[in-house]
């Protein structure tokens, strides 16, 4: 075991649950990026249980505090190996959010199914954290993600610490599969132990006393002080953290919405369809001649959505309106949709805008800054 240095080791938290992996974790998102701030950490990846779904709080949290965020899960596949998954960039985002998608449908709600098999896909450079003990696990992970997988050592205080470690060590040395430090932190600080006791007694419906060794041995769970982590681990497990941490660029500031493509016609674009659209639909609405205020009003309309580039977005609606009615599948757009010249002549809404003289920019503005909100009930 290493000595407590006179410098404190930098460290990034890699396997870390939130309150989102339900039942297990015992401390909000904003409160782990919160204590990984005053601890001084390099980075902290959040790593729900085959969920992403604690990380758009932990993005939020993490970007006011400017503490370096990893996008990741944990896993558990059918034959128990337990694995961390890591996204270092967008396209592995993406590999993640696909296999996350694959298990949860394939089981009951409330459950997901993942096995070897499901890791055959394009992983797209995902990089794994391997929870095993025991070398044929570790020979796998180094073999289906070459360069980018690592033998986890997760050390919490227990009576056979050194022991453990030192089999990690040679199960490293034997599979070629580097070793890291990680804490399988559950909770945010120590003061959570109980609660973290409650909830597991809750998802096993058992009372706290008669869950037995189902509830972890001690509380140390949760993100520790760096002095304390160097009293644990060797430093070059802890080192490596941080070098994991810096091959992890992907922030969810880079997503944006993608809409298909192929709604455009060739030689025209978003903006010059979704214009060809909208007064196509005006001469149906009016054979007559459209009245001038619709006019007034749907060129405003148009030149907003052209400036916050929505045009794709309308053209997506229009198009699920559209297939839906040539199958004769009653829909009808509401609420504030219903405020839109642009919705009314693409025929998603009904609502006569002018008669109901409400504000277009409660429907859409720059003040937002996101696309608006189409309610479209179908049959």
């Amino acid at each position: 075991m290493a000595t407590s240095p006179d410098v404190l080791p930098a460290y990034a938290e890699l396997h870390c649950l939130s309150n989102f992996s339900f039942l297990r974790g015992a401390s909000h998102a904003e409160e782990l990026v919160g204590r990984a701030v005053q601890l001084g950490y390099s980075a902290l990846a959040i790593t729900d249980e085959c969920s992403l779904a604690g990380i758009v709080r932990a993005h939020v949290a993490a970007k006011e505090a400017k503490l370096k965020l990893i996008v990741g899960s944990e896993v558990k596949l059918e034959d128990g190996l337990k694995l961390v998954l890591l996204a270092p960039d967008r396209e592995a985002y993406g590999a993640l959010c696909a296999l996350i998608t694959a298990g949860r449908r394939g089981a009951r709600k409330g459950g997901y199914t993942l096995s070897r098999k499901s890791l055959d896909t394009d992983l797209k450079g995902l990089l794994a954290l391997c929870l095993s003990e025991a070398e044929p696990d570790a020979r796998w992970v180094g073999e289906r993600f070459p360069g980018r997988g690592w033998l986890a050592a997760e050390l919490h205080c227990g009576p056979n610490d050194a022991e453990k470690l030192r089999q990690l060590e040679e199960i490293s040395r034997r599979s070629g599969l580097p070793l890291v430090a990680a804490g399988d932190a559950h909770m945010h600080a120590r003061s959570r132990r109980r609660l973290q006791d409650a909830l597991v007694a809750i998802r096993l419906g058992r009372t706290v006393g008669e869950c037995g060794s189902a509830l972890h041995p001690n509380g140390e769970r949760h993100l520790r002080l760096r002095a304390r982590l160097a009293q644990l681990y060797p430093p070059d497990l802890l080192k490596e953290t941080v070098a994991i941490a810096d091959r992890c660029n992907f922030s969810l500031d880079e997503l944006r919405y993608e809409y298909p493509r192929e709604l455009v016609p060739a030689g025209e674009t978003p903006a010059s369809h979704l214009r060809k659209l909208v007064f196509d639909g005006a001469k149906e609405r009016f054979p007559g001649g459209v009245p001038a205020a619709f006019i007034d009003m749907v060129e405003r309309e148009l030149a907003l959505i052209a400036d916050l580039k929505y045009e794709a977005f309308f053209l997506t609606v229009h198009d699920v309106v559209r297939f839906a009615r040539s199958r004769n599948i009653l829909c009808q757009g509401r609420g504030s949709a219903a405020n839109s010249a642009v919705c009314y002549f693409l025929g998603i809404t009904v609502v006569d805008p002018v008669k109901g003289n409400a504000l277009f920019e409660r429907f859409v503005s720059k003040e937002r800054n996101e696309p608006p909100d189409i309610d479209v009930d179908f049959e």
